[in-house]
C-alpha cells in the first residue's frame, strides 16, 4: 500500500516529525525526572534547585522551546550539573498547575529544594535568555558561603575539642530553619555535642545525690567551661545555684574573693568592659572552679564568647591595650638609646592595628622621630 500525501500537508507532516524527533532526542539528553515528589526530595538530599517546564502536548511554543533551547549544549550541561529538571504536562496535572497558579505554556518554574520559588519565566525564551535566568536561580539556592565556612571551622573546632566554638558555630549554620544538606550535618554534630554534655551532666547530679555536692559544682563548672552554649550547661547552672543554697555555709575569705571579683566581672558586663569582664572570668574559672562563682563565671563568658559582636569588641579592646603597650615599649627603648628597636615596636602597632588610636599615636611618634637629625638617631631612614 502506497501512502499518498500532498505537498504542503507533506511539509507540515515532514516539519512536525522533526520537532517531534528532537524533541525525543534531547530528552535523551536533559536528565528529566518522572515524578514531582522524588524530583523535590533529591532535590533537597542533593542541594540543588529544582527545574520545571510546564507544557502541554499540543503546545507549539513548549516544542520551539525543546527544539531551540533544550537542544544547546551549554544549557544541557548545565541543567544535568545544577539542576533537577522535571517536565510536567499541564493537562494532567491540574493540581500542582493551580498550586504554582501556571497562566499559559510553556511556563519555567526554578525552586529550591524546600519548595521556595526562586524565579517563574512565562513563554519563550531562547538559550542565552534561559542560560540567564537559570544561573541566576543556581546562584539563589546555593548554599551561603559563610555558612560552609562556618561548618567546617566548627569541624575543626571539635577536632580540637573546643566544643564551646564549635556550638556557637553550628548554631549559626541552622538559624535560618531550612533543611540544606550543610545544616542537616550541623544538627547530626549539635545533638552529638548536646548528648556528650548531657552525659557530664548527669555524672555530676550522681555526685550531688551522693552528698558530693562540692565535688558536683566543680564538675558542672567544667561542663559549662567546656560545653558553654549547649542545654545542658544551661541546665548545669540551674543546678548549682539549687546546690550551692543548700551547702549553706559560712562565707570564707576565699568565698568572698570569688564574689568580689564575680560582681566586678557583672559590673563590667554591663557597662559593656567585655574584654575586663573576660579576664575577671578566666580567673574566676582558673581559681575558684570548684564554687558557684566559677560556674557563674563560665556562663557569663559564654555570653561573650558566643556572642560575635561582644568578642569583635573585646578583640579590639585588646589590641588598643596591645598597642598602647608597644608604644611603651618604644618608648622605654629610645630612653635606652636605641631607637632601631623603638621604631621596629612603633611600625609593628601600625602593621598590626591599622586605623585605630595606637597606630595614630605610634605613625605620630615616627613623625617625631625621624623628624630628629640622624645624628643623633644614629641611622638613616631607609
Amino acid at each position: 500500500m502506497t501512502l499518498r500525501i500532498g505537498k504542503a500537508n507533506g511539509l507540515l507532516f515532514v516539519f512536525t516529525l522533526l520537532i517531534v524527533t528532537a524533541s525525543r532526542a534531547r530528552a535523551d539528553d536533559i536528565q528529566w525526572r518522572k515524578g514531582y515528589n522524588d524530583a523535590r526530595k533529591e532535590a533537597a538530599e542533593k542541594d540543588k534547585p529544582l527545574l520545571l517546564d510546564f507544557g502541554t502536548e499540543n503546545c507549539f511554543w513548549c516544542r520551539r522551546l525543546d527544539l531551540d533551547v533544550f537542544r544547546d549544549k551549554d544549557v544541557i550541561a548545565l541543567i544535568n550539573e545544577q539542576f533537577i529538571p522535571l517536565r510536567i504536562d499541564g493537562n494532567r496535572e491540574a493540581r500542582l498547575v493551580e498550586a504554582l497558579r501556571i497562566q499559559s505554556y510553556p511556563t519555567l518554574v526554578f525552586a529550591a529544594g524546600d519548595g521556595k520559588i526562586l524565579g517563574v519565566q512565562e513563554g519563550y525564551v531562547d538559550a542565552a535568555r534561559f542560560l540567564e535566568l537559570s544561573r541566576r536561580a543556581a546562584t539563589l539556592s546555593a548554599t551561603p558561603e559563610v555558612m560552609t565556612r562556618d561548618f567546617q571551622e566548627a569541624s575543626r573546632a571539635i577536632a580540637a575539642s573546643d566544643f564551646a566554638r564549635a556550638v556557637a558555630l553550628l548554631k549559626t549554620v541552622v538559624e535560618d530553619g531550612k533543611d540544606r544538606p550543610v545544616q542537616r550535618k550541623a544538627k547530626e554534630l549539635l545533638k552529638e555535642i548536646e548528648e556528650q554534655a548531657a552525659s557530664r551532666l548527669f555524672r555530676a547530679k550522681q555526685l550531688a545525690s551522693k552528698g558530693q555536692k562540692t565535688d558536683a559544682i566543680a564538675a558542672v563548672a567544667e561542663l559549662i567551661r567546656v560545653y558553654a552554649g549547649t542545654q545542658a550547661a544551661k541546665e548545669g547552672g540551674q543546678f548549682v545555684a539549687q546546690w550551692t543554697a543548700s551547702l549553706d555555709a559560712p562565707v570564707e575569705p576565699r568565698n568572698r574573693k570569688a564574689k568580689d571579683l564575680l560582681a566586678q566581672a557583672r559590673e563590667d558586663y554591663r557597662a559593656k568592659q567585655y574584654l575586663g569582664c573576660l579576664e575577671r572570668c578566666d580567673m574566676i574559672t582558673t581559681h575558684f572552679a570548684d564554687l558557684s562563682e566559677g560556674t557563674e563565671a563560665a556562663q557569663l563568658a559564654s555570653e561573650i564568647k558566643t556572642n560575635p559582636e561582644l568578642m569583635k569588641q573585646a578583640c579590639d579592646k585588646l589590641g588598643e591595650r596591645l598597642g598602647s603597650y608597644y608604644i611603651s615599649l618604644a618608648e622605654t627603648y629610645l630612653q635606652k638609646g636605641q631607637p632601631r628597636q623603638a621604631i621596629t615596636c612603633l611600625e609593628k602597632v601600625i602593621s598590626m592595628f591599622p586605623a585605630s588610636r595606637p597606630a595614630e599615636a605610634a605613625q605620630s611618634r615616627l613623625d617625631q622621630i625621624w623628624a630628629q637629625p640622624a645624628t643623633t638617631l644614629e641611622l638613616k631612614k631607609p
